[in-house]
């Protein structure tokens, strides 16, 4: 079975990249730092990445992030407060202070860092969602409680506990798994309490051994060396359509083509380097988080391998997945960042996984879902998997699976750089890997 868990959904980069964060400017001299690779196929040392001041011009508060920690961060705000670019910035003219959004977003900025710094040790508790919950202005004062819902919510309440918040409670609520900060980042493992039985829940061991037969067995799956997918990506909130292969090889190499009206959109992983390839703006390789997701995806089969693609794992309870129940793990990983992975408890299926992409300004949740399991050469495959975020849901269905089909190595191969990396700018979609 592929590990669909998605990298970014490239196809609705433009729609959710919009208050490019009110301190950059989207004018990158690179948009990833580019690691090389030594003879023999040993990787050298890669240089230091590029600061985000150093690649974009006009950047006065997030100047020392990374620059590919840039994009993630603008997507957090335009998510936090339901804005566009043009809020802040000049279309055409990003490096521009010409409004005065912009100059109050970089206030912001320092008054959220200096509340973490001041209170919190540091850590990031504080962030632009907790007060403006996807609204441009913060809401100060609390909403008049309705009386039925108050009731019918006191009615849920355990015992012994004080009646509910209505603002709380609120379609304006914290982020999942968490209240106004984000503790879930820092101890996945106090997010949820075990469900009543926990003593009785099965090992990770004890899970993965139900999923490799759930999925045809040890035996079968080892025999499975290739893959190839063939069908369609559609993201039904932008009216977008494509069409898209992706080629796999076991254990962790991968190879994906977007086919768009603007264009292939490439990205590939030889089990060291991420890369993208994108018509007119040449060669990019990924880092930090975005490295992570796709690893992800590039794993020959998604959540087999816990132990050792985690830094941590524990299983903390059973909760529903649309009608089933399913054991949910938990997953963290070495340098930092977690994952929560459902496995369904009658068919020991992978249900779903909820990450969190991560930016220096806050996280933004992802659910990937994997259904229409069908046997293709004895193994499991699931042939629609649904990416949900925050603003959209990509669905990727396959028409065809293909077992053990000849992938030439060099498929995953970063290609050279034939055009200078400018990054996505306006205008310029960036392709999904599933």
């Amino acid at each position: 079975m592929a590990s669909h868990q998605p990298i970014r959904n490239r196809i609705a980069i433009l729609a959710t990249l919009t208050l490019a964060g009110a301190a950059l400017s989207i004018f990158p001299a690179k948009l990833r730092a580019q690691a090389e690779s030594a003879a023999g196929g040993q990787q050298a040392a890669a240089p230091k990445p590029k600061t985000a001041g150093e690649a974009f011009k006009n950047i006065q508060v997030l100047k020392d992030i990374r620059q590919d920690e840039l994009f993630p961060s603008m997507r957090y705000i335009t998510a936090a407060l339901g804005v566009r670019c043009d809020f802040c910035h000049v279309p055409e003219h990003f490096e521009k202070d010409d409004k005065p959004q912009k100059a109050r977003a970089r206030e912001m900025m320092k008054m959220m860092f200096a509340i973490n710094n001041d209170n919190f040790h540091g850590h990031r508790e504080i962030t632009c969602y907790t007060c403006h919950r996807g609204s441009e202005h913060p809401v100060g004062m609390p909403a008049v409680a309705n009386a039925s819902a108050m009731g019918a919510m006191a009615a849920q309440m355990p015992p012994g506990r004080n009646t509910p918040n209505p603002a709380a409670n609120s379609s304006a609520g914290p982020p999942p798994g968490g209240g106004g900060g984000e503790r879930l980042e820092h101890d996945p493992g106090d997010a949820a309490a075990p469900s009543p039985g926990a003593a009785s829940l099965p090992t990770v061991d004890d899970i993965i051994a139900k999923y490799t037969q759930a999925l045809g067995g040890a035996d079968v799956i080892q025999k499975a060396g290739t893959r190839v997918e063939k069908g369609t990506v559609d993201v039904p909130e932008r009216n977008s359509h494509n069409t898209m292969e992706v080629f796999r090889k076991a254990p962790d190499k991968a190879f994906a083509i977007l086919h768009t009206p603007m264009g292939d959109i490439v990205e590939g992983y030889d089990g060291v380097v991420a890369w993208e390839n994108h018509q007119g703006h040449g060669v990019t390789e990924e880092t930090g988080d975005s490295l992570n997701r796709v690893k992800d995806w590039a794993s020959f089969i998604t959540g087999l391998d816990l132990k050792r693609d985690y830094a941590r794992v524990m299983v903390s309870g059973i909760e529903k997945i649309g009608d089933h129940d399913a054991y949910r793990v938990f997953a963290s990983r070495k340098e930092g960042g977690m994952e929560r992975l459902y496995f369904d408890t009658q068919s020991g299926l992978l249900l779903r996984v909820d990450a969190r992409i991560d930016s220096p300004l806050g996280s933004l949740p992802q659910e990937t879902s994997y259904e229409d399991y069908r046997d293709v050469s004895g193994v499991k495959i699931p042939f629609t998997i649904r990416v949900a975020k925050i603003d959209s849901t990509t669905i990727y269905k396959w028409s065809s699976v293909e077992m053990n089909v000849p992938v030439g190595e060099d498929r995953f191969a970063k290609p050279a750089d034939a055009a200078p990396a400018s990054g996505p700018q306006p205008g310029n979609p960036k392709a999904p890997t599933p």
